[in-house]
């Protein structure tokens, strides 16, 4: 079972990449994947219901309450995004029509996607800790040196792609329309996004070691 799911997460998040190369990878690709993304996001829930059997129970201490807001807006998200793309269909669902809507669809269709990706790093964040204790259980200690190293290099070109992508100005709806070079290699966009991806899973993780850490403290006293 946790192979299946590892597996699920990593196809996820590898579609997720690649369906934020709209262009470059083609429209009807592009709706292709979308299909395969949102039949992976049912899969990751299936194996995972129990999160959903046990969300009202036990105590909601502060890094419970964030891991809990991120994934019910990431599934709110991942509902939206296949809904509106049917209805935006060109080539798969091309038969079904939308009248009048159009305009709002796409702008659910743009702005929906771009955080899905923030709250789909932000999520990976959350698991980082239990992810890196597994690893640790099942191939021992790491230099960690080299790892914090890594984190930093990476989190830093995170930074200069966010900034070099304007995905800012997405998330803030402040461009109506998405902007590709069709003539950029698809491998540097991906390897662009899969870096800002990263570098709000750190986030996300030193947020929530903050909030355990805080939580710990107040248990202590």
């Amino acid at each position: 079972m946790k192979r299946a799911k590892t597996t699920i997460d990593i196809l996820m998040v590898v579609a997720l990449l690649l369906l934020m190369a709209y262009s470059l990878v083609g429209e009807c690709a592009h709706e292709v994947i979308g299909i395969g993304m949102f039949v992976l996001f049912l899969a990751h829930h299936v194996v995972n219901r129990k999160w959903w059997t046990n969300l009202f129970k036990g105590k909601y201490r502060p890094a419970r309450v964030l891991n809990t807001a991120v994934n019910i807006l990431l599934a709110v998200a991942m509902v939206l995004q296949p809904v509106s793309g049917v209805l935006l269909s060109k080539h798969v669902f091309k038969e079904v029509m939308v009248d009048g809507a159009a305009g709002t669809l796409r702008t659910i269709h743009m702005l929906v996607p771009y955080w899905s990706f923030i709250l789909m790093g932000f999520h990976l964040g959350l698991h980082i800790r239990m992810v890196s204790g597994n690893l640790r259980k099942r191939f021992g200690a790491k230099p960690k040196t080299a790892i914090v190293v890594f984190s930093i290099l990476v989190s830093g070109y995170g930074v200069y792609a966010f900034i070099k992508r304007g995905i800012g100005d997405y998330l803030l709806m402040k461009v109506g329309f998405a902007f590709f070079d069709t003539q950029e290699s698809t491998a540097l966009f991906l390897l662009d996004y899969a870096a800002v991806m990263a570098l709000i899973a750190g986030i996300g993780y030193f947020i929530q070691n903050g909030l355990m850490k805080l939580q710990k403290r107040k248990g202590g006293k």
